[in-house]
């Protein structure tokens, strides 16, 4: 049974979950307002929006080193204190290059922050004798509905993107405020082996003859390039009903009201998959789970295109939420398990490593559309999910005892 700190521990962690989603995702439904007003096109839109995903590959790589020489508690609640300044100016960008440079901190400072409340989930985890990761990433899942919410919200009432941003940020201080002392107290471990309880963990499906020597300075192993291109995968798979649904549900003529229809199905499945699959993975272990949903998103999607109607796609956005909800935790946990490389270094690193998925994903599926169509572009992440069954082996099997 959880003691009571560890409790509060876990709810900690699931603050700082909840208000990272919801603060950098209350902007997206008043996306079009934003454009409008600062007078972009498309293309200028574009880059101002990517300038986020750039500061995420710039500075993502420091938040393992921060955290090797702080906390992950430490790093985690001054990364969000430092996103906040910049929350409304969002609102308040006289013109794209102050919009674009806002995101960029935004998007550099979110990079930090995620691999640090990564660490310190699984280091919850780790005391906690079993599996939780999951659930941490669906209080994510739950943060970006309610972000979603309040911005259309706030839309339909007519408050300014700079004072909802305020309110955002005033609101998610005072959650900070009062969970952050309970996060766990001390430095991060430096290896998978120097908590009570990782001793039993600290297997791995690479062969740790491969493996680099103890230290900061050599993280892009094989298993940290292996597990990266596993996130960046599972990147692809989810692009399909969170960037593209609409675009394939309008091109099979669905009525304009249902093309946000896929991507919402999708968020809905992907978060009651988060709750649910710490059982799954406690029960089969993460490689299996992988497998089978990797197997039932790519047949689910396969069928779908060939059937070629709007409810038998959204039922495929469904099978593809659900099975994408443990990837990431599953790749964050094998991250802390890779022989000769801090925890958090590996978490850092992993997840820098997956935002290049971002990038690849809309090109990929958008030069084979352009020349092919909709629906062949949309085989671009049938492939990914093939990849990720074999790639599976690189996780690390779930071996938890708790610590006393």
């Amino acid at each position: 049974m959880p003691t009571t700190p560890l409790l509060r521990a876990r709810l900690a962690v699931s603050v700082l979950f909840i208000i990272n989603a919801c603060a950098l995702s209350a902007w997206l439904p008043r996306l079009a307002e934003l454009q409008a007003e600062l007078g972009l096109n498309d293309a200028q839109l574009g880059l101002v929006l990517a300038a986020g995903a750039a500061g995420g590959l710039l500075v993502g790589p420091l938040g393992g080193y921060l955290i090797a020489h702080s906390s992950s508690a430490r790093v985690a609640t001054w990364a969000f204190i430092l996103i906040v300044p910049a929350l409304p100016v969002i609102g308040l960008a006289p013109n794209g290059w102050v919009l674009g440079a806002a995101l960029a901190w935004l998007g550099a400072l979110d990079a930090v922050m995620d691999g640090a409340m990564n660490a310190h989930g699984l280091r919850v985890q780790r005391r906690y004798g079993r599996s939780i990761i999951n659930s941490f990433h669906g209080y994510w899942s739950v943060g970006t509905v309610g972000g979603a919410l309040v911005g259309t919200a706030c839309l339909a009432i007519g408050i300014p993107i700079a004072a909802m941003m305020a309110g955002i940020a005033a609101a998610s201080l005072v959650a900070l405020a009062a969970t952050r002392r309970w996060l766990l107290p001390g430095a991060d471990p430096a290896s998978a082996d120097e908590d009570a309880d990782a001793a039993s963990e600290a297997t791995t499906a690479v062969d740790p003859s491969s493996m680099a020597p103890a230290g900061y300075g050599r993280v892009l192993t094989r298993a940290t390039a292996l597990l990266g291109l596993f996130t960046l995968l599972a990147v692809v798979v989810e692009d399909v009903p969170a960037r593209w649904s609409s675009i394939y549900l309008t091109d099979v003529g669905a009525p304009a009201a249902l093309a946000g229809i896929g991507f919402t199905a999708f968020t809905i499945a992907m978060t009651v998959g988060r709750f649910t699959g710490d059982r799954l993975v406690d029960r089969f272990g993460e490689a299996r789970v992988v497998r089978a949903s990797m197997a039932a998103a790519g047949l689910s999607l396969g069928a779908a295109l060939m059937i070629g109607t709007s409810w038998a796609f959204v039922g495929s956005c469904v099978a593809i939420g659900l099975g994408v909800a443990t990837l990431f935790p599953a790749a964050m946990h094998a991250a802390t398990q890779i022989p000769g490389v801090r925890p958090a270094m590996g978490i850092a690193t992993v997840g820098w490593l997956a935002r290049g998925g971002f990038v690849i994903a809309p090109v990929a599926v958008g030069l084979v559309a352009e020349r092919f169509g909709i629906a062949w572009g949309l085989t671009v992440p049938i492939a990914a999910a093939a990849l990720l069954i074999p790639l599976s082996r690189i996780l690390t099997p779930q071996k938890f005892e708790p610590i006393p």
